[in-house]
């Protein structure tokens, strides 16, 4: 959920909304001034409509994409970020395979976009408690022997 989720800004880019409860994609023809190229923005609808957050119905004027029950709750889902108490921090390790290029970005680009701070190209840390939605992506990446969660505390500082 925790990658459908974050893509929940694009849609906004991408989509129209009528004053009915349906949300339809624009046709690529009909957008201004776009800065996506015609077979990237076809390309991030299928992969919106394998996830399951976009379904592609006739209308009058054609076919079209509309948003799904699933994507509307991603929308009002709120992230939630808690500070950790015990002045511990959250470190995320991850050695993800080439195999699994995709499923690697997703979860880099949700680390960055939740707060955490990239020390390596896969080490992060964040002063937040692990989320459930991070906890989420990871199993539905099915990531769960490639990512480890820590809690740490450094014991001394360089000046």
């Amino acid at each position: 959920m925790g990658a459908a989720r974050s893509l929940w800004e694009l849609f906004k880019w991408l989509s129209d909304f009528p004053t009915r409860d349906r949300t339809v994609f624009r046709p690529y023809s009909k957008m201004s001034r776009v800065s996506i190229t015609r077979s990237a923005y076809h390309k991030r609808l299928k992969r919106f409509e394998k996830l399951g957050l976009v379904k592609k119905t006739q209308t009058i004027e054609g076919p079209a994409f509309v948003i799904t029950k699933r994507a509307k709750t991603l929308r009002l889902k709120a992230i939630t970020k808690k500070s950790r108490s015990d002045g511990f921090s959250t470190l995320i390790i991850f050695d993800i395979p080439e195999t699994k290029r995709n499923a690697r970005d997703t979860l880099r680009r949700y680390l960055i976009r939740s707060g955490y701070t990239q020390i390596r190209e896969s080490c992060f840390l964040s002063p937040f408690q692990v989320f459930d939605d991070l906890k989420e992506l990871i199993e539905e990446l099915k990531l769960q022997k490639d990512v480890s969660i820590f809690s740490a505390k450094s014991e001394y500082y360089f000046k």
